[in-house]
């Protein structure tokens, strides 16, 4: 089964991390998909780790299904620091963003960012949904719905929320590791949707200006999701 491993480091000075750098790998597929915010945080925090990257399962089944066993879990991603492994996107996404100072500065804010989060969690599954079903008929009506009423309601409360908590940034008027999640999954819309959502629009623009996450977005491999 093929792999595609690639160094990735961003070139600026590291300050998020001890300076002692760890020993990181992500494996994933080679897709955006779960593994991109985990990408986004570390291409911010500027620390370099191999991008392991493998087949998806619909190009490569039976290399997915001889690996797949091996995995704890079952899924993708998994973190490797140090040797330690962390199964499951969001406990991954939840430990680098405690590493890099973007997880909150009480247990207030860390269940705020938990809030943003597992609210666009719950539409990238709904989204995932549609792209898997192979039944054409039910992966039209799981679209349209998507389109049509997830994702306009999931905006409206998103912009409610951005502008209750100051207009600028999700949690502590501080980029969180939620305005990084916003960003991998707003940017991943056709633009047209963010039209009724100015402060939304806002916040991607920015996130996107930052130094670390240009030169990451830049960079990384294209990719269909």
């Amino acid at each position: 089964m093929a792999t595609i491993s690639i160094k990735q480091s961003v070139q600026v000075p590291n300050t998020m991390v001890s300076s002692t750098k760890p020993d990181v790998k992500l494996l994933y597929f080679h897709l955006r998909g779960r593994a991109e915010p985990c990408r986004l945080l570390l291409a911010y925090a500027g620390l370099a780790y191999e991008d392991q990257r493998i087949p998806p399962p619909w190009e490569d089944p039976e290399g997915w299904a001889a690996r797949k066993p091996t995995i704890a879990f079952g899924v993708l991603p998994v973190l490797y620091w140090n040797g330690e492994e962390i199964s499951q996107a969001l406990a991954a996404g939840r430990f680098l963003a405690k590493e890099f100072g973007l997880a909150g500065k009480n247990d207030i804010e860390s269940a705020q960012i938990d809030e943003i989060v597992c609210a666009i969690e719950d539409a990238v599954n709904a989204r995932i949904a549609f792209l898997l079903e192979k039944d054409e008929d039910r992966k039209k009506t799981l679209m349209e719905t998507f389109n049509t009423r997830l994702i306009p309601t999931l905006l409206g409360q998103l912009e409610k929320r951005l502008i209750v908590r100051g207009g600028q940034f999700f949690v502590g008027n501080n980029l969180t590791w939620a305005d990084l999640q916003a960003f991998m999954f707003l940017t991943e819309l056709d633009k047209a949707a963010l039209k009724n959502s100015p402060k939304l629009a806002n916040l991607v623009e920015r996130v996107g200006q930052i130094p670390n996450i240009k030169k990451w977005v830049q960079a990384r491999p294209d990719t269909p999701v």
